[in-house]
């Protein structure tokens, strides 16, 4: 009879375990070491791969498995690592995605009793040599949540935390020759209380599980710490080694450059320590990280620790790296595959860091659990800050009970602690990793305190963060009380109104201030980016921040080359949180969301400050806390009417970290010109990296001439015949081979014909509705209550006003409504038929319903099916709208409607361009309509697709979209602002569209067949 007890109780976390203990690896040579891949060792022998599984839905429904008659013959074959649940269509168990909510009843540390689990089994050789003369161990890297394990059918040991490392030492259960290995892994143990996070839940083998052949007498421990004088000039490298036994320590200390710097054996009797002075030495940061490698050998084992020189420390409210002011320019990350589910394969993590590295990041959060133990070592490596979080989360609690109520009792002091020394001891010699967190959402208590106290007593000076802890703090009079456990203040989501006031006085408030989550990425987000780091750059106790998140969370049902990805309840499960995973600056296939774009933007490393057209000078700021910008080269075109007319290149940028400097560009200046003319400043690698190839652009900047004389509207040949004719319930206004109709009874341009072709599909109608964004979230309740997805427009008079020889004026008068409401708006309505010049729609709106605010504000229309070529002179080639336009820039560009489409997993508004002043769509033919706005000075949004905003609010995912054969058009007097209100602050009251009255006028033209360019015909 199997005994399955440990996984219900908090008194047993681990049964045969090893002491948790700093990662790394031995070789057979300090030439395989440098490898730094640890399949090139002869001691490790990976048992990833295919094992026999087979999926029990209860602990009932278990065999015997230690039995002799049991069998793995006829089992199922699982990929390790990988989540059982996305093994799809095999019947195992369902992935579940819950934010807050625990998907069992809450009654710690029960778990429920039909508890699904997976028994694992493979078999593997050991020598007779090795049985003899190594100690063997087992080393599994993750599984979720824990698991019982056997070796040759004989109980080996117990361990949970699902993010960390467990180590076995399985000598006494080998035999020589064939060996058999059995995993029973639980969906659900005691632990899994403390391991609520946001994220679709899942199960089983899904990190590394791999052997050590370890010589008899080896290093168990290696604990290095670097310390710095003041000025950095000397450094101090001190090693506390600890052995198993007695044995000779041969120790080699390599710089960067590959010079020794110091070498040398010492005895060793258990424990000895080593310490190595460094004379000028290289430091260690983000932007240069430079890592020394430490070598030991015991008998016949060599360890390769890389170590990074660096001093992380506060000074009043200031984060200092190396003496420097830095900023953290974060994300948060979670382990997400769509096929693999939490598995990180080495070339997924590498794979992420570089997309990271590409797009200005230098900081992670690993939200909401440690992270692989190499992904730390590529962070050495690569140049990345981390937030180094414990496997906690209790999030669940806050709609239950006290959400402190684990974190705040003593009886799970040991299994808090336990999670702290695990994650602390394991990652210890990284460099990378400049602050350690208690956990995420787990409230305050006696716990924290005790972990906090374990990270600063074993390492002094290390700094702890605790957001939970932090937002308590922040009492209702102000900064109530000082938490003192932890060394710097952090927040989720405040605005930056609200940091200002609570955090800026520092009278109140003494620790340096941290956003470990801002600006949530969900779908078409984030919009408030930019102010944010307005902000941040402004105080020097304003750390910086971590975006939520990198990555949308989702399963692919789909096939290769054809994703379908899900969300939280397209399984059916109780509870779930929708597509609340769907959150990154990812899709789930790494592909970038513009929100990504907008975010390495927002964080280039050159900032331009100044422009002198006079001089045809630019100031220019290195956004760099280590490094001159030599490795970029600045590339700049003027642009007149979106096509180049000058360019240059300054080579190899040499500006001081945080310093400007101004240069010139073109001693003519760039004043006297005429037209819409833009300056743009692009900053280049001119050196190749691991993660781009030199010419990559790391961010932009542009500026629009002031001096610049905006073109006017050059007519068209003027027509033979223009006028009007009332036809029933039709004006129609002729103008040579343009002929437009406006139907009477609706009020509404309802017919365009150019050189007798049909320009329009469907009326041209005001409209205030757009598919609601993942920000919209909060605010779309109220959308609805107000019908604004109901809207109609009905007319209350339309009259052909005015008819000379050059101008036809048809006025209406129109009324915005939804059933069941009072008129939302009122439209006097103009149109303005020009002789061979178009007609112009010119409304003046006033908004009855008082505080109003409307989603967007334009006309929708469409296009015959052929209309799919699409060019524009406005902002792009990315969406762009108030508070969400920093990675587009105002140039002239050309595509198809159909690629003219952001495919959100949940479709939703997208692709609008701001600050348009041009935008036409034709056929192949060139057959089509051209929009211009109608003042010089004024701008549009536009944007168009094979979708109705209300296709894509009634579709819940993007692969489920089927395309209308026409082209849908919307021009807009603007939008509201995106925000990130998913999960932020309410979006900025000058990004609502909540005026009172307002006038929006755009003119259309008909485009014919062999036309001259449409730039050519509204600009000299």
């Amino acid at each position: 009879m199997l005994e399955l007890n440990y996984h219900r109780s908090l008194a047993n976390l681990h049964v045969g375990c090893e002491e948790p203990h700093a990662y790394f690896i031995p070789y057979q040579s300090d030439a395989a070491a440098n490898t730094c891949n640890r399949a090139e060792s002869d001691r490790f022998v990976s048992l990833c791969g295919e094992w026999a599984f087979r999926y029990y839905p209860s602990e009932r429904s278990l065999p015997d498995f230690t039995a002799e008659a049991y069998s793995a013959e006829g089992a199922d074959r699982l990929n390790v690592p990988m989540s059982w649940q996305l093994a799809l269509n095999r019947g195992y168990d369902l992935p579940q995605y819950t934010n807050i909510n625990y998907p069992y009843p809450v009654d710690p540390p029960h778990v429920p009793e039909d508890n699904p689990c997976g028994l694992y089994e493979r078999q593997f050789e050991v020598s007779a040599d090795a049985l003899a003369d190594k100690d063997i161990r087992m080393v599994f890297e993750g599984v979720d949540s824990c698991f019982y394990l056997y070796v040759n059918k004989k109980f080996a040991a117990y361990s949970q935390v699902s993010h960390m490392t467990s180590e076995v030492c399985i000598n006494d259960y080998l035999v020589p020759g064939v060996n058999t290995v059995q995993v029973l892994v639980f969906k659900w143990c005691d632990g899994s209380y403390l391991e609520d996070q946001d994220k679709i839940r899942s199960s089983g083998i899904f990190r590394e599980v791999y052997l050590l052949l370890r010589d008899r007498v080896h290093v168990k421990d290696l604990y290095v710490r670097p310390y710095l004088n003041d000025d950095f000039t000397n450094a101090t490298v001190k090693a506390e080694i600890a052995l198993n036994g007695r044995a000779d320590v041969a120790y080699r200390l390599v710089c960067p450059c590959g010079k020794t710097v110091a070498e040398g054996t010492l005895a060793a009797d258990g424990t000895a320590e080593l310490t190595l002075s460094v004379a000028n030495p290289v430091l260690w940061n983000d932007e240069e990280p430079r890592l020394y490698a430490l070598y030991l050998t015991v008998g016949g084992e060599h360890i390769r620790q890389e170590i990074g020189l660096r001093r992380y420390e506060i000074q009043g409210r200031v984060i200092l790296v190396n003496g420097k002011k830095v900023k953290a320019k974060g994300v948060n990350r979670h382990d997400s595959h769509p096929y693999l589910g939490g598995a990180t394969p080495m070339d997924h993590m590498l794979r992420d860091l570089y997309i990271m590295k590409a797009h200005n990041i230098n900081m992670i959060r690993t939200s909401h659990y440690p992270n692989d133990p190499r992904f730390y070592e590529l962070c050495d490596r690569l140049g990345f800050y981390v937030c180094d979080e414990a496997d906690i989360e209790t999030h669940g609690f806050g709609n239950v009970l006290c959400w402190g109520r684990l974190t705040d009792d003593p009886a799970w002091s040991e299994a808090y602690l336990d999670r702290a020394r695990r994650m602390m001891e394991r990652d210890k010699n990284r460099a990378c990793v400049l602050m350690w967190s208690v956990g995420n959402e787990s409230y305050i208590g006696l716990n924290h305190r005790l972990m906090a106290a374990y990270f600063h007593t074993r390492m002094p000076g290390c700094i702890v963060h605790s957001e939970d802890a932090s937002r308590q703090a922040l009492g209702q009079s102000g900064y109530a009380k000082d938490m003192e456990y932890v060394d710097l203040d952090s927040r989720m989501y405040p605005s930056v109104e609200d940091i200002v006031k609570d955090y800026g006085d520092s009278r109140k408030v003494k620790k340096p201030f941290y956003l470990c989550e801002y600006s949530h990425a969900m779908g078409n987000g984030p919009g408030d980016l930019e102010k944010y780091w307005q902000a941040i750059y402004k105080y020097d106790w304003f750390f910086g921040g971590c975006v939520w998140e990198l990555l949308d969370h989702s399963v692919d049902i789909g096939t290769v080359g054809d994703p379908k990805f899900i969300y939280g309840g397209d399984f059916g499960t109780f509870p779930n949180d929708g597509n609340f995973c769907v959150d990154g600056l990812l899709y789930p296939d790494r592909r970038p969301h513009t929100g990504m774009l907008e975010l390495k933007q927002v964080l280039r490393p050159c900032r331009m400050v100044a422009f002198d057209a006079k001089k045809g000078s630019v100031t220019l700021w290195n956004t760099r806390h280590f490094t001159n910008l030599s490795d970029l080269d600045l590339c700049w075109t003027l642009e007149r009417n979106g096509r180049v007319i000058r360019e240059g290149r300054i080579a190899n940028l040499n500006i001081v970290p945080g310093r400007r400097r101004t240069y010139v560009l073109d001693k003519n200046g760039f004043e006297g010109l005429d037209g819409f003319c833009y300056l743009n400043l692009y900053f280049r690698t001119n050196l190749s990296a691991p993660w781009a190839p030199a010419g990559y652009e790391v961010g932009f900047e542009q500026t629009e001439l002031e001096s610049a004389a905006m073109p006017a509207i050059e007519k068209a040949p003027m027509s033979q015949t223009f006028g009007v004719c009332e036809c029933g319930y039709d004006i129609v206004v002729t103008d040579g081979d343009s002929v437009y109709t406006v139907d009477r009874l609706h009020g509404l341009l309802s017919s365009v014909k150019g050189s007798g072709k049909e320009l329009l599909a469907s009326p041209v109608k005001p409209t205030i509705w757009r598919a609601p964004t993942d920000n919209d979230r909060v605010i779309k309740s109220q959308w609805y209550e107000d019908f604004y997805h109901k809207m109609q427009v009905n007319c209350r008079c339309c009259t052909v006003e005015s008819v000379s020889d050059e101008e036809i004026v048809v006025a209406a008068s129109l009324i915005l409504s939804a059933p069941a409401k009072l008129p939302l708006a009122r439209m006097n309505v103009k149109y303005v038929f020009a002789r061979s010049a178009g007609v112009r729609v010119d409304m003046d709106v006033k908004v009855e319903k008082k505080d109003a605010f409307l989603p967007r504000f334009g006309l929708e229309f469409k296009m015959p099916a052929d209309c799919e070529q699409l060019s524009y002179f406005g902002r792009g080639p990315v969406e762009s709208y108030a508070d969400k336009k920093h990675a587009s820039r105002v140039s002239r560009y050309a595509t198809t409607v159909t690629e003219h489409f952001e495919h959100y997993v949940r479709p939703q508004e997208n692709m609008a361009h701001t600050d348009t002043r041009w935008v036409e769509v034709a056929n192949m033919a060139g057959q089509g309509l051209l929009a211009t706005n109608t003042d010089a000075t004024a701008t549009f949004s536009f944007n168009c697709s094979h979708f109705t905003p209300e296709m894509l609010t009634e579709t819940a995912h993007d692969y489920e979209l089927v395309p209308l054969a026409e082209t849908v058009v919307h021009l807009d007097y603007r939008h509201s602002g995106i925000g990130s209100n998913s999960c932020g602050p309410v979006l900025d009251k000058e990004l609502r569209i909540d005026e009172q009255a307002f006038r929006f006028a755009v003119r259309l033209l008909p485009v014919r067949v062999n036309d001259v360019c449409p730039f050519a015909k509204i600009v000299k």
